[in-house]
């Protein structure tokens, strides 16, 4: 960005004739590189006559952004599957857990009222709902459970991200992990942390975070801003608690575990799924080939995506808008929510919520996930290379 607004008279780029580079390479080409209005189009556009190479791991193709529009065809695709089987990336294992409310919905009892003393309407809530719309703090403590106690089966140290709905849901969450790992807060109060777009006192620990030298914090609560743009090489767990449904999004979440630090001895990681997220893995478009939806031009009106969660929004400086956090004031505790938050969502207590099954998927030799027992699954890979003892 650096290249315009350089003074009042004249933009940088502008500096250098218009022949001066020969190669120009755009990382994170989905951005504002594919927007035709904006100002990084009209620097590629005055350095028309070099070659032009857009790198992205997430291709931008929808009614209103093209990124073949500009850069054409992809004249090489490596896949994530290629990266796994090649080592570069890190293999994953999924695991998906069911609460009972989730898999079964939830419908208040008669008169039962929040936690204002305000009756809850009458019908019935699912998964969708929860933390949006409807808060209940059992889910929340559920959630919190079964996270802590993967960790304690493997290491309590091992970096964790946990994708919340918003900001109120991820400070939310970041108490209840602290209540369940109140032996390792004792020792120090930054084992959980909430970084969000409000939270100055966490983001500045996101540095420390992704620092494989660094402990802490070690459990991280996040709503957009961790979605993209950090480079957690030793996160080994990645718990989804928010309902995404933009494929972009996804693939950028899924990319904050696949970095390799075998060193630390980060090689694989775990997705532990509460929503149903990892439904994603099996559309297409989640490992293929970019394809083009629409040719645009400059003059073409659209009407606005059915699916607004995958929208994106280029700035004045043509820039892609990162994911940020809605602005909603943090929740301490009960009796500080206000008029305003009461009325954005509902807060009930005393629901009993339990996990209801759980579902461990592993990635096959062809890069698909499949359903069943791990163990089962590394024999039948073991007797495929070694038929017998002496093998």
């Amino acid at each position: 960005q650096g290249l315009t607004n350089y003074d009042e008279d004249t933009d940088a780029y502008r500096e250098f004739s218009p022949d001066f580079f020969d190669l120009i390479v755009i990382d994170e080409a989905h951005r504002g590189s594919a927007a035709a209005d904006s100002a990084w189009r009209e620097i590629l556009d005055y350095f028309s006559s070099a070659t032009q190479i857009g790198l992205t791991a997430t291709p931008r193709e929808t009614d209103k952004i093209s990124n073949t529009e500009y850069f054409e065809e992809p004249v090489y695709t490596y896949s994530l599957k290629q990266g796994i089987e090649d080592g570069f990336l890190a293999p994953y294992k999924v695991l998906r857990v069911g609460l009972d409310i989730d898999l079964e919905g939830w419908r208040p009892e008669k008169g039962k009222v929040d936690i204002h003393g305000q009756e809850v309407e009458d019908r019935q809530y699912n998964r969708k709902d929860y933390d949006k719309n409807l808060v209940i703090y059992e889910r929340s403590e559920a959630v919190a459970k079964k996270i802590t106690e993967y960790l304690k089966k493997h290491s309590r140290y091992d970096k964790t991200i946990v994708f919340c709905i918003d900001i109120e849901h991820a400070q939310r969450m970041r108490t209840a992990l602290a209540n369940e790992n109140s032996d390792l807060m004792a020792e120090n109060n930054k084992y959980v942390m909430q970084i969000t777009g409000d939270n100055d006192e966490g983001k500045r620990e996101l540095d420390n975070f992704i620092n494989p030298e660094e402990t802490h914090p070690v459990i991280a609560t996040t709503s957009k801003l961790m979605t993209t743009g950090i480079d957690a090489q030793t996160c080994k767990l990645i718990v989804l608690d928010s309902n995404i449904a933009s494929m972009t999004e996804f693939k950028q979440i899924i990319g904050r575990g696949t970095r390799i630090n075998e060193e630390y001895g980060k090689t694989f990681f775990t997705i532990m799924d509460f929503r149903n997220v990892t439904d994603l893995f099996a559309d297409p478009d989640f490992d293929g080939e970019p394809v083009r939806v629409k040719e645009i031009s400059e003059d073409d009106e659209f009407e606005d995506p059915d699916n607004e969660e995958d929208e994106i929004i280029i700035d004045e400086d043509g820039k892609e808008v990162e994911f940020e956090d809605e602005e909603i004031p943090p929740i301490i505790d009960a009796g500080e929510i206000d008029e305003t938050e009461r009325r954005e969502k509902t807060f009930v207590n005393g629901v009993n919520v339990s996990v209801l099954n759980e579902r461990v998927q592993v990635l096959d030799e062809n890069g698909k996930l499949i359903t069943g027992s791990l163990k089962d699954y590394t024999k039948a890979q073991v007797h495929k290379e070694f038929a017998t003892l002496d093998d």
